[in-house]
């Protein structure tokens, strides 16, 4: 994982730009590349977290349906 993502940033690095002053562009990518792995590793996060909860939410219903008696229950007929 830490050699794709130094291969992502020498090639982001790369294609900074001709010509102009070169720290102030290799600031600029190396800015980028922390803002898009920042935003990348929050959405993974996110997604973990609403994942758990629908494993636990599953679980919870079929826990619920493993204890109920019958799968439907007949009406009174009053």
């Amino acid at each position: 994982m830490a050699a794709t993502a130094t291969s992502l940033a020498l090639v982001l690095a790369q294609h900074a730009g001709h010509g102009g002053t070169g720290i102030g562009r290799t600031v600029m990518t190396i800015f980028l590349v922390g803002v898009l792995v920042l935003i990348w590793t929050l959405l993974g996060v996110v997604c973990w977290i609403f994942w758990r909860a629908k494993k636990r939410d599953d679980a919870a219903q079929a826990e619920q349906h493993a204890n109920s008696e019958a799968p439907w229950r007949n009406a009174h007929s009053s």
